[in-house]
């Protein structure tokens, strides 16, 4: 049926039911539900879901919370979150290394590209991708035991998504309904929210018609999979190579807690997915190798990353790599001299020495509480004031600003921040201004 067909007698809800009846029908009806109820299902399948459903929700939840619609902000809330959930769900099946289906991840894409633009040029139509999702949390409820006897799962064990409500379903729809049934909207506002919910249910069935049946060559690895709102760039085709980086990433995150503190599990994901695809670097030239790795370097650096920790990053991601694969040793450790690379950027500035004294001194200011809290910090303050010196402008800023944040950090933290600051501009200073000299 058309939007706008029914008259003023329909609320937007029953409006909203009454135009994609035949679109949820279709999507009912694919395969993958019927395969599902007569167990006769591959994990890829119900995981790929899972990632495709990853990669929407990421993406749509992010620009809805960044909405500027203040009839969205109305409806939506951040406990209709369900990234979290998933992200439970993946981590569980994670050891698993299940690979991808091509064409799933490809109708995912595309559902992220259309958020993206509808998010731009008509924000309210947010609200008809919001209504499928929700409404899927009434369906749940019934492939929820049809998912745990297909995989024999017990518990939230690779479950949570289809119970992100618990048993507050019921409440929560009528809740969900009754803020959307109060919206003030013209008739050209509710055929906005009415075709863009049509076109998702389509869309969603594109996606689950490729995730079930599927055909042996379209298992890939990608990094949505990993990461939904980073994109599609490469990731290594081996399982292995992909759970060592993986590895390496949360390493990584765990040697630095500024790194979580700063940027939470948003940023833990970033930098899983950044390490998938520095694992792919060591096939190119190492020129490009070179090139590369600077170019990341001066993006995070601008960010709030100084280059130490990706020089770190990638001497953890040989560690693990040479250890999945070793006959492909050598191989790797091309990427070690893109880590030399950056260490030697910072060097022409600050020496080792230097940082590590300059570290020691902050430790000091701050007092053994806050240094254990967040270790390393006067190191990465030097590191960002190297890092702006090579020509990453907005490096130093960008740390100082979140370090010298009165909500966040006491008086004597702020102070001990300017101190390493102007000490590591000195030093850095006269370094350069010896190293002038000489030539």
């Amino acid at each position: 049926m058309k939007a706008g067909q029914f008259g003023p007698q329909l609320s937007l809800m029953e409006e909203l039911k009454a135009t994609t009846l035949a679109a949820h029908s279709r999507l009912q009806a694919a395969p993958f539900f019927s395969a599902l109820a007569a167990c006769q299902f591959p994990l890829a399948s119900y995981v790929g879901q899972l990632r495709a459903l990853a990669l929407i929700h990421g993406v749509l939840e992010q620009t809805l919370a960044e909405c500027a619609d203040d009839r969205v902000a109305s409806v939506w809330r951040g406990d209709m979150c369900k990234l979290p959930q998933l992200e439970l769900d993946l981590r569980y099946f994670e050891p698993r290394s299940v690979a991808d289906i091509k064409e799933a991840v490809q109708a995912a894409q595309q559902v992220v590209k259309t958020v993206r633009l509808q998010s731009m040029e008509q924000p309210l139509s947010l609200l008809g991708f919001v209504y499928v999702l929700e409404g899927a949390t009434l369906g749940a409820r019934v492939l929820r035991p049809l998912v745990a006897r297909a995989f024999l799962l017990a518990g939230e064990d690779g479950l949570s998504y289809l119970n992100s409500y618990g048993t507050a379903v019921p409440q929560r729809w009528a809740q969900f309904q009754l803020r959307m049934n109060t919206l003030q909207l013209g008739a050209a506002e509710r055929e906005q929210i009415n075709q863009t919910a049509n076109e998702f249910f389509a869309s969603l069935e594109t996606v689950f018609l490729a995730l079930y049946p599927f055909q042996p060559e379209s298992r890939i690895f990608a990094v949505n999979a990993i990461n939904p709102e980073a994109g599609s760039h490469a990731v290594p085709d081996d399982a292995r190579e992909v759970q060592a980086a993986l590895r390496a990433g949360d390493i990584c995150w765990q040697r630095f807690p500024y790194f979580e503190q700063r940027y939470g599990e948003r940023g833990r994901r970033f930098a899983r997915s950044d390490a998938a695809w520095q694992a792919t670097l060591h096939a190119y030239p190492m020129a490009q190798i070179l090139q590369q790795v600077r170019w990341l370097g001066g993006v995070l650096a601008v960010r709030g990353m100084p280059t130490l920790l990706l020089e770190v990053q990638l001497e953890i991601l040989v560690t693990e790599l040479t250890a999945a694969v070793p006959e492909k040793r050598s191989e790797y450790e091309k990427l070690l001299a893109g880590a030399a690379a950056l260490h030697a950027e910072r060097g022409v500035h600050l020496s080792d020495v230097q940082l590590v004294s300059i570290g020691a001194e902050f430790d000091r200011a701050v007092g053994p509480q806050w240094r254990a809290r967040l270790p390393d910090t006067g190191v990465l303050l030097c590191c960002a004031v190297a890092d702006e010196l090579s020509g990453h402008l907005g490096a130093m800023e960008n740390l100082r600003a979140w370090l010298s944040d009165t909500e966040r950090f006491p008086p004597e933290w702020i102070a001990a921040v300017a101190a390493s600051l102007a000490q590591a501009q000195a030093q850095a200073q006269a370094r350069d201004i010896a190293a002038n000299n000489r030539h």
